[in-house]
C-alpha cells in the first residue's frame, strides 16, 4: 500500500472563468519527477497543460487543464490530480499561455 501526502498551497485561485457547474474534472496520475523543482519545492500550478499520461506539454498532446495549484514537495512519488476537460477557462490566470496546438487539442474547453 503506498501512502501519499498531498498540500494545496496559496489562495484558494481558480482558472475557472465562471463559477458553478460549467466545468467537468477528470483525475490523472502525475509523478513528482516530472514536476520541476523551483528554489527547494515542487509546486504543480494551476493551469498547466498535461497530457493523459500525466506530462507537462505544450502541444497536440494535450488532455487537459491542472485544476487547482498541487505542492508535491512531500509526495512519496505519484499523486493523483483534478484536470479540467470541459469548461471556460481564465487564460490570464494560466501559468503559460496556450498554443494553437494545445487550443485545438482541447476542444471542450474555451478560452476567454
Amino acid at each position: 500500500m503506498i501512502e501519499t501526502k498531498q498540500s494545496y498551497v496559496g489562495e484558494n485561485k481558480t482558472i475557472l472563468q465562471f463559477a458553478g457547474e460549467s466545468f467537468q474534472n477528470v483525475s490523472i496520475k502525475i509523478k513528482k519527477i516530472d514536476v520541476a523543482e523551483v528554489t527547494g519545492k515542487r509546486i504543480l500550478k494551476a493551469g498547466s497543460i498535461v497530457d493523459k499520461a500525466g506530462k507537462i506539454v505544450a502541444d497536440g498532446t494535450a488532455f487537459g487543464l491542472v485544476y487547482r495549484d498541487v505542492d508535491f514537495t512531500l509526495s512519496n512519488g505519484t499523486e493523483n490530480i483534478p484536470v479540467t476537460i470541459f469548461g471556460f477557462i481564465k487564460t490570464v490566470a494560466l501559468p503559460t499561455a496556450p498554443t494553437e496546438l494545445v487550443k485545438t487539442a482541447l476542444n471542450m474547453i474555451k478560452f476567454l
